[in-house]
């Protein structure tokens, strides 16, 4: 009769790893199986608590096409879907579509939300104007997030589609983006960005931007769409 096994774990001190468990039976030849529980952690980097106000959580969706060669953007959308900020949670975007048929608003499915994200990012935005028109809007959320993510917007009767084309690894970034305001986003810069107007597709595609230099760095697509954003007032 076999009695009772007996048990060590083997661990590594120095750093992250896996280790297996060695089970040594009674005849004294010790036999290495994987055990998935079998994890240890050294933390290099301790866990801090960060001081400041959280004053927004959700995610920010930016479309701006330019034809080929022209200085000017055939279009502009700019959508924050907000999940905790001092107005609460909802959804809103800054529109800007020039030419015929064009589209110049802010719609959003909430009026303190519509006010609420103008006074935190809309008004710092160049293409802003206080006197566009704010509108009631319903959103959809559709696609893959992996391949093709896009929104759905309707109000007034009409309606504005916007699908991201992302092929890249996101750029996870920390830090003070802007002065007394710290950030953790999860940026996914898009190749190909696709904006339907009443169904009519607009003219242009992505173009590089040197704004993320100071930041990130490099010149970078104009669409894209950062996830799990955060912003702490630190100051």
């Amino acid at each position: 009769m076999v009695g009772r096994d007996r048990w060590a774990r083997h661990c590594a001190a120095d750093g992250p790893a896996v280790r297996p468990y060695l089970k040594e039976s009674d005849s004294g030849k010790r036999i290495e199986i994987q055990v998935a529980a079998c994890w240890v952690y050294a933390m290099k980097k301790p866990v801090a608590i960060k001081p400041g106000r959280l004053l927004w959580c959700g995610e920010h969706w930016i479309g701006m096409l330019r034809r080929k060669g022209e200085a000017t953007d055939s279009a502009k959308v700019s959508l924050y879907h907000t999940r905790v900020s001092p107005a609460g949670e909802g959804t809103a975007a800054l529109i800007r579509i020039p030419g015929p048929g064009g589209l110049d608003a802010i719609w959003a499915d909430r009026r303190a939300m519509a006010d609420w994200t103008t006074k935190q990012f809309f008004r710092d935005s160049d293409y802003f104007d206080p006197k566009l028109p704010v509108l009631a809007a319903a959103f959809s959320r559709g696609g893959d997030i992996l391949k093709a993510p896009s929104w759905t917007i309707k109000a007034g009767g009409r309606r504005l589609a916007i699908t991201w084309k992302a092929t890249k690894a996101p750029v996870i970034a920390a830090g003070e983006f802007q002065k007394k305001n710290d950030y953790f986003t999860i940026l996914y810069f898009a190749d190909e960005t696709r904006i339907e107007l009443d169904g009519r597709r607009l003219p242009g595609k992505p173009y590089l931007r040197d704004i993320w230099k100071p930041s990130i760095g490099g010149d970078r697509s104009s669409c894209l769409f950062a996830l799990a954003e955060t912003l702490m007032k630190t100051g």
